[in-house]
């Protein structure tokens, strides 16, 4: 029962993921897609531009950042969530601190800074209710002024 219960829960991320990127119009090219193959979108925070890897799959969102060596400025993953719930995320494989940045109804309902990598069992939550999370280098809702209610769009 439980294993229909996620593979039914990983068919509706499949498919609501696909839904959230618009298929491309004749003559226009499908999206940019990183090297671990998730589309990448832009999104506008409050006043800052993020290049950001969308992520919707479970696998994907289970790896997340972990292993990679860096994260660049001005680029980072949105994680698009299957359900409206207070969503946990841990520290498991990662190799340098970020900002968490959790997003609902295209608004940054709360900001975890310079979460540590030192702590692989560390575990953050969402202050509330979101759909969306945004991670992005260590320090950048500092740098860039981010802030609670600050508007979230992407394309």
């Amino acid at each position: 029962m439980k294993r229909r219960y996620l593979i039914h829960s990983a068919i509706l991320v499949l498919i609501i993921g696909g839904l959230m990127l618009p298929a491309p119009a004749a003559g226009e090219k499908a999206p940019a897609r990183s090297e671990s193959g998730n589309p990448i979108i832009q999104i506008t925070i409050g006043p800052a531009k993020v290049k950001a890897e969308l992520v919707t799959s479970m696998e994907k969102m289970y790896l997340g950042l972990g292993k990679r060596p860096e994260l660049p400025e001005g680029q980072g993953m949105l994680f698009a969530m299957p359900t409206l719930a207070v969503q946990n995320f841990c520290m498991r494989d990662m190799r340098f601190d970020i900002d968490f940045i959790w997003i609902v109804s295209g608004r940054v309902a709360g900001i975890t800074k310079n979460a540590s990598h030192k702590d692989p069992l560390a575990c953050y939550s969402a202050p509330e209710p979101v759909k969306f999370v945004l991670e992005v280098p260590a320090g950048f809702c500092d740098r860039y002024g981010i802030k609670v209610g600050d508007k979230a769009s992407w394309k």
